[in-house]
């Protein structure tokens, strides 16, 4: 199974060190369009003012020239002391190799991977500023260095390799369900730490609430587990705060529920059956719910 590794951060330099939107449409967006341009639908245009790339870069929060050049090339600068490229490609390589999706009998297309550097404006620097992306056989992982989420970014890159073999297993669509999507979630978060080998650093997405918040939530999750709809599974998964902008109904959710619910669930499941998470992505939502007892 071939993963080839884009140097988004590379590219990005370039871009920032001559402070030229027109280098940064047509070299970093054109070479990174796998992984933006299937989520334009999402984006539509307002005006005709910018180009689609340029306008997908705003949106989707890919640090660029329309921002303080000499402040993304310092942040960049971060990332190269840490090795933060050279981490999370790692990550990646080792998340595809662990999953070995052939010898699971899944013909997957050639996958790609990158990380690149975000904008403040999009990241919450009080969840670490980073976030990841998957879809069709391109998957990445864009952040702001920090304290908090600059060490998770390879347990993020991994995260997000898991999600396209699971996805390739598992289809997310169609027959989505509120089960199949916290698995999902806390599956690959699980994957990402055991890739690393430090639980440690589990995501703040996925550490998000309290026992006490997740035993007052969990029998609401329990009673929507079979939830088809997209936009009420996003209500329980991403919390309230989010509702407005998302457009889906408020439920009394905190922030990132689903998330933290889903990684205490995988837990639950792998220390009853003794699995790890690279076998457990082998195995169906429902099976995984009923064998962790963790509604029960």
């Amino acid at each position: 199974m071939k993963l080839t590794i884009i140097d988004g951060l590379k590219l990005q330099r370039e871009a920032l060190e001559s402070c030229s939107l027109e280098l940064f449409e047509t070299k970093v967006m054109a070479k990174l369009e796998p992984f933006w341009k299937p989520f334009l639908n999402r984006f539509p245009q307002k005006d005709g003012s910018q180009s689609a790339a340029l306008g997908a870069a705003q949106l989707m929060g890919y640090y660029s020239p329309f921002e303080d050049c000499q402040k993304g090339l310092s942040a960049l600068a971060e990332f190269d002391t840490a090795k933060t490229w050279d981490a999370c490609a790692a990550a990646a390589q080792k998340a595809l190799d662990m999953l070995n999706p052939e010898a699971h009998g899944l013909t997957l297309p050639p996958i790609q991977f990158t990380i690149l550097l975000g904008s403040l404006k999009v990241l919450k620097l009080n969840y670490g500023a980073y976030t990841g992306a998957q879809h069709m056989g391109a998957a990445m992982v864009m952040g702001w260095p920090n304290k908090l989420g600059t060490p998770r970014l390879p347990v993020a890159s991994a995260h997000e390799i898991n999600h396209i073999v699971r996805f390739a297993y598992e289809p997310f669509m169609p027959n989505l369900t509120l089960g199949k999507y916290i698995v999902a979630e806390g599956l690959a978060e699980a994957f990402g730490l055991e890739i690393v080998g430090d639980k440690s650093l589990v995501g703040p997405y996925s550490s998000a609430l309290s026992q006490e918040q997740l035993e007052a939530v969990k029998p609401k999750f329990k009673e929507a587990l079979y939830e088809p709809d997209f936009n009420l599974n996003r209500a329980f998964i991403f919390g309230d705060w989010a509702a407005e902008q998302w457009h889906y109904p408020k439920k009394g959710i905190p922030d990132y529920a689903g998330y933290t619910l889903g990684y205490e669930l995988i837990q639950a499941y792998l220390e009853r059956t003794g699995k790890t998470a690279s076998e457990a992505t082998y195995t169906p939502w429902e099976e995984i719910v009923s064998d962790s007892g963790y509604f029960s």
